[in-house]
């Protein structure tokens, strides 16, 4: 190559190397990128935020739907996912539909179970694809978010009815009575849930001159006393001596029979210094139903909305049995005189509350003992009238049935100014809160659902 040659090419790369005029674009182009970058992952970011709020709302949606399942049954934590997972588009899908992820990439985690706490906690996760961030090269392609959502987990409830269906409650009374006692039952257990029915246990306890509880359960719960004698073998009573205000069991301690008999439906009892018969001195026709699952309906016996739609009036009050019996039938301690699945939960169970719903229409005026010397005759036990004995042993059988942990609401029904059945009603309450007043018919099925709703909210919530 010739000098001349040599010498123009230094000189056109001086020249180049001189020249400043296209340099500014190269810069640019670089500096736009990473503005739109950075610009982008704010919208990226602001994309995720929006994924994390659309996840949030379907799985608290899901665990609404949980809760609502656990207040009609238990599940396991497999079940409880299965569920989750079996309704996945129904929560899910629709908080998620245009946006950046998809129903497909959501994760569900294993439910986290605290029976102490009596909680559920399930997380999820989705990861959301960036659209800028990843120009950058070395930036994320997926975003991960995630939530968590927790439910409670709903305890159980034995609540038992202790109705009074004694002859005052006649006519319309007995009527409000049944259609009451069947609303409170349909509103803890709605008949469209019933079948699923795994957390609420029901009994009822009809009382009148003593409880019918059966003539093979009678026979237990009083050693044989029901049929040595000239008895109606299906009823039951009281039971006096040192464990006449505890649960302790009918194997430690026997529980009076019904009346002696004294004809048809009639019962010999003590006025004076004689014993007379009369009618009203026999236990109810209607037996008792130890806690179940199944509500009914009314046409299937042994169930409540079958006892319940079959109650009559007749007899005389004996207020104290009926609340003995129904604690009976809450009482760990008299299990094996009921069905496997009638079995109270034990009190130490902090996963079951128990209720007595107690209703009357008047003072308890009734009460039994015995042995008893009338004209020369010895009565081994006999229904005898006080209104200051019945109403004393039924406060006392309240305050203990209160210190096992049972909440008593009580149900005044046309009592009007009774002294005597306010101050028992009143005392027998948990608090003075749990004693309602019933004036008429309506009012008495007005307080019946208040009640039933209020043991639902509360069983509920805790």
């Amino acid at each position: 190559m010739s000098s001349s040659v040599k010498q123009a090419i230094r000189v056109a790369a001086r020249r180049l190397a001189a020249d400043r005029r296209g340099a500014v674009l190269p810069l640019f182009a670089v500096a736009l990128v990473l503005i739109v970058v950075a610009a982008g992952a704010g919208i990226d970011f602001a994309r995720a935020v929006n994924e994390r709020q659309a996840l949030a709302r379907g799985l608290d949606g899901a665990m609404l739907a949980v809760a609502r399942e656990l207040s009609t049954r238990n599940l396991s934590q497999a079940e409880i996912k299965a569920y989750l997972e079996d309704n996945y588009e129904a929560f899910f899908g629709a908080n998620t539909a245009g946006s950046a992820s998809f129903a497909g990439n959501i994760v569900i985690e294993d439910p986290v179970i605290d029976t102490a706490a009596r909680t559920i906690s399930v997380s999820a996760t989705t990861r959301v694809p960036t659209s800028f961030i990843r120009l950058a090269g070395a930036g994320l392609e997926e975003i991960e978010v995630g939530v968590s959502a927790q439910a409670i987990y709903p305890k159980s409830v034995e609540a038992t009815l202790v109705l009074d269906v004694t002859g005052s409650m006649g006519g319309s009374k007995i009527a409000a009575l049944r259609e009451a006692a069947t609303d409170f039952v349909n509103t803890l257990v709605p008949p469209e849930i019933a079948d699923a029915n795994e957390k609420i246990r029901i009994s009822v306890v009809p009382y009148a001159t003593g409880v019918n509880v059966g003539e093979a359960r009678a026979t237990a719960a009083t050693r044989g006393a029901n049929a040595t004698r000239t008895s109606f073998r299906y009823c039951v009573s009281e039971r006096t001596g040192a464990q006449a205000y505890t649960d302790a069991s009918y194997v430690t301690a026997a529980v009076g029979p019904g009346t002696v008999q004294a004809g048809y439906k009639s019962g010999y009892y003590k006025s004076g210094n004689r014993a007379l018969s009369r009618r009203s001195m026999v236990c109810p026709d209607a037996e008792v139903v130890p806690l179940t699952l199944d509500p009914g309906p009314a046409s299937k016996p042994g169930t409540p909305l079958h006892t319940i739609s079959r109650l009559a009036a007749d007899g005389q009050t004996v207020g104290q049995a009926g609340i003995a019996w129904g604690w009976y039938t809450l009482s760990e301690n008299w299990s094996s005189l009921w069905p496997a699945a009638s079995r109270p939960a034990p009190y130490s169970d902090e996963r079951v509350l128990k209720y007595m719903v107690l209703m009357t229409d008047g003072e308890f005026n009734t009460y039994f003992d015995g042995p008893v010397r009338i004209q020369g005759s010895w009565y081994d036990w006999i229904v005898q009238l006080s209104t200051w004995q019945s109403t004393n042993r039924a406060t006392k059988l309240c305050d203990a049935i209160k210190k096992s942990g049972i909440k008593i609401i009580t149900v005044g029904f046309q009592i009007g100014s009774n002294a005597d059945a306010k101050k028992v009603m009143n005392d027998c309450a948990s608090t003075p809160e749990d004693f309602y007043l019933a004036d008429n018919d309506d009012e008495l099925i007005a307080e019946f659902r208040k009640i039933a709703n209020q043991i639902k909210a509360t069983f509920l919530s805790q």
